[in-house]
């Protein structure tokens, strides 16, 4: 058991000698390079080392103040003063050496207690198929994340949500200061948060207020691609920054200059459902063209598409539901109305299967569906979070889409609703005991689709 102990003394006996040159000023830019490295990885270092400069400093000053006295003692002397120093002013010099070195304890002390109140500002929300060591839950300080697959989901404190599909190197610097070094992200920021910024080898992109991705390729040249909203790209060099609109994308070369690049958001299809907090689904579900077109024209007899509605928001007003307890639902007696209240921090995802319109409008009137185009489906989706509520009512659908999607609320539907009347031509939808997975079987046809808009829980974290 001798070793360590005589390891810690020679160490700290090491680290004294350093301090020793330090303020004989003996250093060379090796050594100092050396002793900073060291402070950053020891706190009680760090600590030891502030209070020796102080201690140092306040000697000096106190003996620069002693050779005054003496001098001026010496140009008295003639007027037959007394020499000697008073027990008052002795006491007066320790006192002031001993304020000073509590005021240098205390903000040092409160430096260390700002900069461990902005340690840690990201959690990890939910990781995927992934090698990495971290946990759901885990809090995150400044680090370096890399992963060699799948999928790491990140919620800073401010809301920003940024999602890594490995491999990728992740770098995190600070509130709102993080950096790319390797692989693919996506990043959504929510109004309040805008100047998120993500550095890359030849660019930093910052945030105005958007949802984007990133990709760098293997010679580090990084790809920016706007989902919503705007980003401002400005090479590493300074020079010829540019604003990027919704639908944009451009490469920052190994020169820094920016080259327009055609917008293909296909590279970001895998992250997608775990950037936007969905677990996982049956093949049933496909997500909506992020590329913003109508939903009224997306449309597929073999797929239900999922539409996320925007950015998380804290409800003004209460929102109205339809469906909030667990349980299947074929008849609309057996609906569970309710409100969510003001104040509560959601994010809204539409369901949407609308088959093909085959129908001839010649021979077959808009109101007289040709039966033989009924379409079926059956699927199950479960989000990271639980699933405060769903609205199946067409009143209700179109009462919140304003809020929610742009997509659905400027383009109205006809027959968007569920059919509720048990038959088997009907729907039904289910929602798990442990409200994170919603079932739909669903029946459309003709010109007619069905819609579920899911109100998820989306409580920041902390």
């Amino acid at each position: 058991m001798s070793q360590p102990d005589d390891n810690f003394t020679n160490d700290r006996a090491s680290f004294d000698q350093l301090m020793e040159q330090w303020l004989e000023s003996s250093f060379d830019a090796d050594q100092q390079a050396a002793l900073l490295s060291r402070l950053k990885e020891h706190p009680e270092e760090m600590r030891r080392f502030v209070e020796a400069n102080v201690r140092d400093q306040m000697l000096r000053d106190a003996a620069r103040g002693l050779m005054l006295l003496d001098q001026v003692n010496e140009v008295t002397s003639s007027l037959h003063q007394p020499q000697r120093r008073s027990l008052k002013q002795i006491i007066t010099v320790v006192a002031s050496l001993a304020a000073c070195l509590l005021v240098a304890l205390f903000l040092f002390e409160k430096s260390e207690r700002r900069e461990a109140a902005i340690e840690t500002f990201v959690s990890v929300a939910s990781l995927y198929q992934t090698d990495s060591l971290l946990q759901n839950g885990d809090r995150l300080g400044s680090r370096t994340i890399e992963i060699q697959r799948g999928f790491i989901h990140l919620q800073f404190d401010d809301g920003v949500e940024v999602t890594l599909q490995g491999p990728a190197r992740y770098e995190l610097i600070g509130p709102g200061k993080t950096r790319l070094h390797a692989g693919l992200l996506t990043a959504t920021v929510p109004p309040g948060a805008e100047g998120f910024q993500v550095s890359t080898p030849t660019a930093d992109v910052v945030d105005l207020g958007t949802a984007f991705g990133i990709e760098i390729d293997a010679e580090g040249i990084a790809e920016v691609s706007v989902f919503d909203g705007e980003v401002e790209v400005i090479p590493t060099n300074q020079q010829g920054k540019r604003l990027l609109h919704e639908g944009e994308a451009v490469r920052v070369n190994q020169r820094h200059e920016i080259e327009t690049s055609p917008f293909d958001a296909v590279a970001f299809e895998k992250v997608w459902p775990v950037a936007s907090g969905v677990a996982g689904s049956t093949g049933a579900f496909r997500f909506a063209p992020h590329w913003p077109r109508p939903m009224g024209l997306v449309q597929s007899d073999t797929d239900i598409f999922v539409l996320p509605e925007g950015y998380a928001q804290l409800l003004n007003k209460p929102l109205g539901v339809n469906i909030t307890a667990p349980g299947k639902v074929r008849v609309a007696a057996e609906l569970s109305p309710s409100d969510i209240p003001a104040g509560t921090r959601v994010k809204s995802f539409l369901l949407q299967f609308k088959p093909l319109d085959l129908r001839d409008d010649r021979a077959t009137p808009p109101n007289q569906p040709n039966p033989d185009e009924l379409a079926r489906i059956v699927g199950e989706i479960t989000f990271d979070r639980p699933v405060l509520g769903l609205i199946v009512v067409g009143d209700d659908l179109r009462a919140s889409d304003g809020l929610f999607s742009k997509r659905g609320g400027q383009f109205p539907q006809k027959g968007r609703a569920l059919e509720l009347s048990g038959t088997p031509r009907d729907d039904t939808v289910t929602l798990s005991e442990d409200r994170r997975t919603v079932k739909l079987d669903l029946a459309a046809h003709g010109a007619f689709g069905d819609q579920v808009r899911v109100i998820v829980d989306q409580s920041l974290k902390n």
